[in-house]
């Protein structure tokens, strides 16, 4: 299983309580669920409290969709950046 880097910014690191983790999970659902358990109910509302479009999540830099989410798989050395939503203007 592939161990992933995790870097959390803003509340959601707050919510973690670290600004990043290291987790072995196969595709993204997985690592989700992974976190959820990891930093317990204030975290897992965060994440899915605002449905998936409530977050931005990078992984290795690019901007993965809602939509697609479901699709991502991992590889060794991977790297998931995960943002609040950006608002303002």
């Amino acid at each position: 299983m592939p161990t992933v880097k995790v870097r959390m910014y803003a509340t959601v690191r707050e919510s973690a309580g670290k600004p990043e983790a290291e987790v072995d999970a196969v595709d993204l659902e997985g690592l989700l669920r992974r976190l959820a358990e990891l930093f317990g109910q204030r975290f897992s509302k965060l994440l899915y409290g605002a449905g998936d479009e409530g977050l931005v999540i990078l992984v290795n830099g690019r901007n993965v969709k809602p939509g697609s989410r479901k699709n991502v798989r991992f590889c060794e050395g991977d790297e998931v950046s995960i943002f609040p939503p950006v608002s303002g203007g």
